[in-house]
C-alpha cells in the first residue's frame, strides 16, 4: 500500500490541458456575464473597444511570462513563489495576498452577480440566492480538486455556448448606429463620447475579459508534466476569452445600444429584451450565465484556497489554513477566506468590488512580471522547460501596462483603491513569515 501524502502536499492528477485551459476561462467567463459593460458608461463603444484590445496584448504577454514561470516553480503558490524567489519574502507575501484578495474579491462580486441573474430569471433575490452561491460550490470543493475542476470544466462550455446563442440571437437586430447612441460630452465625438480619455477610464472594466484566467499557474502543483501542459493551457485560455470578447462587445451594444446596457448587473438578459428576442431564447441564455458564473464562482474559490494554503505552509498565515482533510483538500483555507468574501458580497457593490479586485490583481501582476525579468538576470542556469519568446521585453511590457492600470484602477475608485492597499499592507504587516509545520 502506498505512503499517505504529506498534510500540507496536495494531490497530483492527470488533468489535461484542455481541462486547464477551461479552468482558465471559467475563472474570467464571470466577467463575460457582467462587469466589462460598466466600461460602456465609462469610454462608450470606441472606448471600450479600444480598451479591450488594449487587454488582450497585455493578457497574452502576462501568460506567456506566467507559462515560463510556472514550469520554473510548479506550485500552489503561483505568483506568490515566483516573488518569492526572486525578491525575498515580504515581496512573496505581498502578492500572495494580493492575489487573495483579487480572488475573493472575484467571489464577491460574482455572488453579487448571480444574485441579480437569478431574481432575473425567477424574480427571487436577495440573501438566500448569495448564500446558495457560496454554500454549492464550496461543498462540491471540499470533495476534492479533481471533482471540482472536472464540474468547472462541463460549467464552463455550457456557458459558451450560451455566450454563442447570444451572440446568434442578437445578430438579426445588429446595428452599427447603435454602438455609437451615447451622446458625447464636451469635445467627445460619437466613437469616444468621452474623448481620449475615455479609454484610459474603460481601461479597468475592460480587464473583465481576461482578469484572473492567470489562475491555471495555482494548478501547477496538483498536475503532471506542469511544464509541458500549463503552456498550452495559458495560451488557449486567452485565445478563447479573446474571442468571446469579440462576440459580446458586438452583439450586446451593437443589437440593443451601448447606452442601454452600461449600468446593467444583467447585461445580457436586457440586451435581448431590448432586441425583442423571444422569451425561451432570454430564458435559455440566463440560464447559461447563471452556469457560467457558477463556473467563475468555483474557481475563485479554488484560487483563493489554494493561495491560502500556499501562504500559510510558508508561515504566513495562521497553519490552520494549511491544513488538509482526507480528501487531501485545504478546507479551511477553503472555508475562512470564503465566510470573508461573503460578507463584502452582502454589500452589494458590484462596481467598487470589481475595481477592488483589478487593483490588488494589478498588485500581483507587477511582482510577477518583474520576477521573470529579475530571475532571467540572476539565475540564468535556471531549469526552463519553456521559454517566453523575447521574455525581457514580453515581461516588460506586461509590467508597464500593469503600472499603467494600476493608476487607472486609482482613478476609477478612490475609496475602493483606497481601501484593498491599506488592507494589503496590513496582511503583511501582520504576520511573521517563519515557516509552520501544518497537520490534518
Amino acid at each position: 500500500m502506498s505512503a499517505e501524502p504529506p498534510a500540507d502536499t496536495l494531490h497530483r492528477s492527470r488533468t489535461g490541458w484542455l481541462m486547464l485551459a477551461g479552468l482558465g476561462v471559467s475563472y474570467v467567463i464571470g466577467g463575460d456575464f457582467s462587469a466589462w459593460n460598466f466600461g460602456l458608461a465609462k469610454g462608450g463603444w470606441g472606448g471600450m473597444m479600444i480598451a479591450v484590445g488594449l487587454s488582450a496584448l497585455i493578457w497574452i504577454a502576462l501568460m506567456m511570462t506566467l507559462a515560463e514561470l510556472s514550469s520554473i516553480l510548479p506550485t500552489a503558490g503561483g505568483g506568490y513563489s515566483f516573488a518569492d524567489r526572486a525578491f525575498g519574502p515580504l515581496a512573496g507575501r505581498l502578492t500572495g495576498f494580493a492575489i487573495m484578495v483579487e480572488y475573493g474579491g472575484a467571489a464577491a462580486v460574482v455572488a453579487i452577480f448571480i444574485e441579480a441573474y437569478f431574481k432575473s430569471l425567477t424574480g427571487i433575490g436577495g440573501l438566500p440566492v448569495i448564500l446558495a452561491a457560496f454554500i454549492i460550490p464550496v461543498a462540491i470543493h471540499l470533495r476534492g480538486a479533481k471533482e471540482a475542476i472536472g464540474t468547472v470544466f462541463a460549467l464552463t462550455l455550457v456557458a459558451i455556448a450560451g455566450i454563442v446563442l447570444f451572440g446568434a440571437a442578437m445578430a438579426p437586430a445588429f446595428s452599427p448606429a447603435k454602438l455609437f447612441d451615447m451622446a458625447p460630452v464636451g469635445s467627445g465625438s460619437a466613437f469616444l463620447p468621452h474623448g481620449w480619455t475615455g479609454i484610459w477610464a474603460a481601461m479597468p472594466f475592460a480587464t473583465a475579459f481576461f482578469l484572473a484566467v492567470e489562475g491555471i499557474a495555482m494548478a501547477a502543483e496538483e498536475v503532471v508534466e506542469p511544464q509541458r501542459v500549463l503552456p498550452r493551457a495559458m495560451i488557449a485560455a486567452v485565445l478563447v476569452l479573446l474571442a468571446m470578447a469579440v462576440i459580446l462587445l458586438l452583439a450586446g451594444p451593437g443589437g440593443a445600444g451601448t447606452a442601454s446596457l452600461a449600468d446593467r448587473n444583467d447585461p445580457l438578459p436586457a440586451a435581448l429584451n431590448a432586441a425583442g428576442s423571444g422569451r425561451a431564447v432570454v430564458m435559455i441564455v440566463n440560464i447559461a450565465a447563471l452556469v457560467g458564473l457558477g463556473a467563475c464562482m468555483f474557481s475563485a474559490i479554488y484560487a483563493f484556497s489554494r493561495q491560502a494554503f500556499a501562504l500559510a505552509r510558508e508561515g504566513h498565515l495562521p497553519a490552520v489554513l494549511g491544513r488538509t482533510n482526507r480528501h487531501d483538500v485545504p478546507a479551511n483555507a477553503i472555508l475562512i477566506p470564503g465566510t470573508l468574501a461573503l460578507v463584502v458580497a452582502l454589500s452589494g457593490e458590484a462596481e467598487g468590488v470589481f475595481v477592488a479586485m483589478v487593483f490588488a490583481a494589478m498588485v500581483s501582476y507587477l511582482f510577477m512580471t518583474a520576477a521573470h525579468i529579475r530571475l532571467r538576470r540572476t539565475e540564468p542556469g535556471l531549469a526552463r522547460l519553456y521559454r517566453t519568446p523575447a521574455g525581457g521585453l514580453v515581461a516588460g511590457f506586461a509590467f508597464v501596462a500593469s503600472a499603467l492600470l494600476f493608476i487607472a484602477c486609482v482613478n476609477a475608485s478612490p475609496l475602493w483603491s483606497l481601501i484593498t492597499g491599506v488592507l494589503l499592507i496590513a496582511m503583511v504587516g501582520s504576520v511573521t513569515g517563519k515557516r509552520i509545520e501544518v497537520t490534518r
